[in-house]
């Protein structure tokens, strides 16, 4: 087989990016967690509250209406945060499967943890309707906004660094054969080789 060009460089990016890619994935994981931390501590409030205590007087309507509204609340936030719990955690996976093969997954975790911090954030800032302006900030948040902003972070790095993965591959000689290998092979090809080359 004939020597490729630009090995260097695939080798070193690609075996940079592949620790980066366990740390993303622990990182989506922990958060898909936290989230479904939140949606359980919410259930666990939903279920308390279920038992409504009686009033005497004309207030028993009120504060039923107004135990509905904080209900149907709780509902659709427990929906929300396991919704995200579970992207996350999935993006997760498909992360270590894909590893710096497939760009998609850092794509969607970067658009998708940025849209959550502005969420986040507005919700904090500006009265929405059917939300309102929320004043609660706790450790969970702090934590998992961190966290959602190095997965941000991360993700356009690998998807910068997986293009120069990729464009490296690409400009490489094709071996002598009939059909032309994939980038991926190439890639493949060239991490062997290096790994040979060390152990002899």
């Amino acid at each position: 087989m004939k020597k490729y060009n630009n090995t260097k460089t695939i080798i070193a990016v690609s075996n940079k990016s592949t620790i980066i890619v366990y740390v993303i994935a622990a990182l989506m994981i922990c958060t898909g967690a936290i989230y479904f931390f939140v949606a359980s501590e919410d259930y666990s409030e939903l279920s308390q509250s279920a038992s409504p205590s009686s009033s005497p007087g004309s207030s028993i309507t009120t504060e039923s209406n107004e135990g509905e509204g904080d209900t149907i609340a709780t509902v659709n936030e427990i929906i929300f945060f396991t919704v995200v719990g579970i992207a996350y955690t999935a993006a997760g996976i498909w992360m270590l499967e894909n590893k710096y093969y497939s760009k998609v997954p850092y794509i969607i975790a970067a658009i998708g943890s940025i849209a959550l911090i502005a969420f986040y954030i507005s919700t904090r800032t500006l009265n929405i309707p059917s939300i309102g302006l929320q004043d609660d900030i706790g450790t969970i948040d702090i934590l998992s906004k961190v966290l959602q902003t190095a997965i941000a972070g991360i993700s356009i790095y690998i998807v910068r660094s997986s293009a120069i993965i990729w464009r490296s591959a690409t400009t490489t000689k094709a071996p002598s054969s009939a059909a032309s290998p994939s980038a991926a092979e190439l890639l493949e090809y060239e991490v062997r080789k290096m790994k040979k080359r060390n152990e002899d």
